[in-house]
């Protein structure tokens, strides 16, 4: 039978779109979106090669998906009452992150649990709220009023942990992976509904750094309507589109070159493997994040990260040296093949488009421990497959 990649077509485009809209943003605003808009001396030959970069990784993923014909095994939506245990997990993460601050990002404290949380805040960490709760929207397996409470409860989580990226993961999973048809109906209805939100965008931002630094947030100021409109679309896109990175790290090129010896040569697998072993102690290596943070501001410490990119990882495997960067393209390849056989025994036909979501932001953003979160998390979702089927056959 042969596969409908229509849907994977779709969130494949998407990717190259919003790098896209990011380039005609730059052009029109004359500076850079994102964690990188105060930089305004943008050169033009090197914005077009940022955008080359930009787009290969997805472009990579889109091609291996489209040819690779992996055998398909019975999908995790088929274990029974899986939408009640998605549904009470995200209950349980909701009430961890309200009552006692877990999961917070940007949060400099380590939060404080009786003894007997504990274990329980052990076994929800092994499993990912997003992954699978996900997979059950996009699987078509399951109401849609399970699929209703499961958005519902997956903002609820996200905005209770300080971050805003649900909404753009809501917008692939649902809008892009095949389920919801852009008809001229929906599409006003999209527009009506935006327009009337606008403004309360960076009453968003301004909830998220308040969560995030307390009594030091620094909330947000916006006088006009002009600068409304200009903060919104530079976060916005910013959020959703790696080129201002890729373009001001390939602007500083020089700088990385000075740096360089600051980090080492296997620094990026280190980093990868640190959801495996990072509950059990921490290294004292320093991250790829602060490594091009402290570059973008070399005032900013470890008190905040900005995106850098896959490209600008592999830009500094490159100043590096040649076997740093043959070493780390290949350990990527290899993760992202091993992550698509994980989808294709988990998520049965729609792994496809599903393992391209997942794959969106750790190809983005570059980070190391995103690729290994993912991974693990995979891996714990295929032991309990496992386990499960073990048990059904022994009944």
């Amino acid at each position: 039978m042969k596969n409908n990649l229509n849907p994977l077509k779709n969130v494949f485009y998407f990717s190259i779109l919003i790098q896209f809209i990011s380039v005609i943003h730059i052009l029109f605003s004359g500076s850079l979106n994102g964690d990188f808009t105060a930089f305004v001396e943008v050169n033009m030959f090197v914005l077009f090669l940022s955008f080359i970069a930009s787009v290969s990784p997805f472009c990579f993923l889109f091609f291996y998906l489209k040819q690779k014909q992996l055998k398909e095994y019975s999908a995790l939506g088929e274990i029974k009452y899986f939408d009640t245990a998605i549904i009470s997990l995200l209950v349980v993460n909701i009430f961890l992150a309200l009552k006692y601050e877990v999961g917070r990002l940007a949060s400099h404290d380590i939060y404080q649990v009786p003894f007997f949380v504990k274990p329980f805040i052990v076994i929800v960490n092994r499993i990912d709220a997003y992954v699978i709760s996900g997979y059950l929207i996009v699987s078509n397996l399951f109401s849609k009023k399970s699929n209703l409470i499961v958005i519902v409860l997956l903002m609820i989580l996200s905005l209770s942990r300080a971050s805003v990226f649900v909404f753009l993961f809501l917008i692939l999973i649902y809008s892009l992976s095949g389920k919801l048809s852009f008809s001229l109906k929906k599409l006003v209805v999209f527009v009506v509904i935006f327009l009337l939100t606008f403004q309360f965008i960076p009453m968003l931002f301004d909830y998220r750094e308040s969560l995030r630094n307390g009594d030091e947030a620094k909330l947000i100021q916006i006088f006009d309507t002009t600068e409304l409109v200009k903060f919104v679309l530079a976060k916005l896109i910013g959020r959703v589109s790696s080129l201002s990175a890729v373009e001001y790290f390939f602007e500083h090129y020089h700088q990385i070159v000075t740096v360089k010896n600051s980090i080492g040569d296997f620094d990026f697998i280190i980093e990868f493997f640190r959801p495996f072993y990072g509950g059990i102690f921490r290294d004292e290596l320093k991250s790829y994040t602060y490594f091009f943070t402290n570059i973008y501001d070399p005032n900013a410490g470890s008190d905040y990260g900005v995106m850098y990119a896959l490209p600008g990882v592999l830009l500094l495997s490159f100043i590096k040296g040649w076997y740093v960067l043959l070493m780390n393209v290949v350990f990527i390849i290899m993760i992202i093949v091993f992550i698509v056989r994980l989808a294709s025994f988990l998520f049965g036909n729609i792994y496809r488009e599903f393992v391209y979501i997942l794959l969106f932001s750790p190809l983005m953003s570059g980070v190391p421990a995103e690729f290994g979160q993912l991974l693990f998390y995979l891996l714990v979702l295929s032991f309990l497959k496992l386990l499960y089927r073990q048990i059904m056959i022994r009944n």
